[in-house]
């Protein structure tokens, strides 16, 4: 997000960052080398990225002072979260005066979401929020307000042979209903295709009917500024592969029509319209 970017530009090397619900760490290209903190209940996850100072803690309970940080990120991680308005009131007490908030999440009501819950039983998908409900949660629950924003379009990158498995005999260890265990005995190529044929379907439906099967939910900054909020052009081409948005595939086109990510190297279709879905 060029809010984000411009945000970082502005902030000292020695600013504190919280990076919330982080897993092995967030926007990792963008944030090298700052002063960040990880928080995450996966202990595992965080010590898999070393020069993330990881914190094993709730997200609405958090382990700081108030006013400790300049900067708290919440990326792909607030829909996680069983109780989103302890977290939000959280990030409201640790941000210092004058602090900035970073969020993007899932749309509660998008096809993809559904696709995702239908896959994984939920897939710890706790929250459905739509574009006003997440602003005003924030809004009221802290001090800050909305100044930029964009839509952000889905890869399915979830749709991977690695997130299924063949039924086994006896109680079921992972998040997939039994339903759905015989897809793990499919080959990657159908996955492959798969995914292809969502990306390339989806975009194609919203370019034709207007619809917004390819949309993934928003990412939003806020800050204590009373400035307009603007809206930030999406991105229509996201990696299959690692779930890079790249505003300007047609830098990376391998032929008419896929490009290269610059990011993992994976091949992706090519979808030339600028228009955010």
């Amino acid at each position: 997000m060029q809010m984000l970017a411009r945000w970082l530009g502005e902030l000292s090397r020695d600013a504190r960052i919280l990076d919330l619900g982080c897993g092995s760490g967030s926007l990792r290209s963008q944030l090298e080398g700052r002063n960040v903190f990880g928080v995450d209940l996966d202990a595992r996850e965080l010590a898999r990225t070393p020069a993330l100072r990881g914190v094993v803690a709730m997200s609405n309970r958090l382990p700081f002072r108030d006013g400790a940080f300049d900067l708290v990120i919440s990326n792909h991680s607030m829909e996680h979260f069983a109780d989103a308005a302890g977290a939000i009131a959280e990030i409201g007490r640790v941000l210092a005066p004058g602090g900035r908030l970073f969020v993007s999440v899932p749309e509660g009501a998008s096809f993809a979401d559904w696709l995702y819950r239908a896959m994984f039983c939920g897939g710890d998908h706790f929250q459905r929020f739509s574009f006003l409900s997440l602003k005003d949660a924030i809004e009221s629950g802290t001090s800050v307000r909305l100044v930029a924003w964009k839509e952000l379009s889905t890869s399915f990158t979830f749709v991977e042979k690695l997130n299924f498995i063949s039924a086994p005999i006896g109680r079921l260890p992972g998040p997939l209903p039994r339903r759905m265990r015989w897809l793990g005995t499919l080959p990657v190529w159908f996955f492959d295709a798969w995914r292809v044929a969502l990306n390339v379907a989806s975009r194609a439906t919203d370019r034709a009917l207007g619809t917004s099967f390819s949309r993934y939910g928003w990412a939003f900054a806020f800050d204590s500024s009373a400035s307009t909020v603007i809206q930030e052009p999406g991105c229509l081409n996201v990696c299959m592969s690692c779930g890079s948005g790249i505003e300007n595939a047609a830098a990376y086109r391998v032929g008419r029509f896929r490009y290269r990510c610059p990011d993992c190297a994976r091949l992706n279709p090519l979808f030339r319209s600028s228009r955010a879905v």
